[in-house]
């Protein structure tokens, strides 16, 4: 049961580093399924490391219990992820669009109900354009940064996955 707590202990810490690694490719590019696989194995790396914690665990069960610690580098080895699929996020289109709609509604409502000439036209038009475009890309980049942390998260849920493999290879070695 002490092996358990240990391993509690490693892999939260391997969590962690998982977790850096997927927001860090993901400030890089797009977080596809093979690019946060490819950064789950870069961080899985530091349980072979014998100067890391996770590693002198892993080493210290090979020495206690060699055929539990060769299941789990076995398991660790082969991480394998599902794809995620992206959210979409708020056409660059629709931005614009949204801004051009302001500017028409300004335009008209200065035109029609407030009778202003083509300057103050020309005004009511760019006024509501300038105001809202820059709020529609706020948006977009909010909406942007939610799906990328919802890609993280879904893709670190898939490792509890493993992480219950890890410790049902555990609980055998104990049987």
């Amino acid at each position: 049961m002490d092996t358990i707590r240990e391993f509690d202990s490693v892999w939260k810490k391997f969590m962690v580093m998982c977790r850096a690694k997927l927001m860090e490719k993901s400030k890089q590019c797009v977080l596809s399924c093979a690019a946060a696989e490819m950064s789950v194995q870069d961080a899985a790396s530091m349980w072979f490391d014998s100067y890391d914690a996770c590693g002198q665990w892993l080493k210290r069960l090979e020495k206690d219990e060699p055929q539990a610690a060769k299941k789990v580098r076995t398991i660790l080895q082969e991480i394998k992820l599902e794809e995620v699929p992206a959210k979409k996020g708020f056409p660059e289109l629709g931005v614009i669009g949204i801004a051009a709609g302001g500017a028409a509604a300004g335009a008209g409502v200065g035109a029609w109900i407030l009778h202003l000439g083509t300057w103050g036209t020309l005004l009511s038009a760019a006024i509501p354009a300038v105001a809202l475009y820059p709020a529609m890309k706020g948006y977009q980049k909010n909406e942007k940064e939610k799906a990328e942390k919802e890609g993280i998260t879904k893709y670190l849920e898939q490792l509890s996955l493993i992480r219950e493999e890890i410790e049902g290879a555990l609980n055998c070695s104990a049987c």
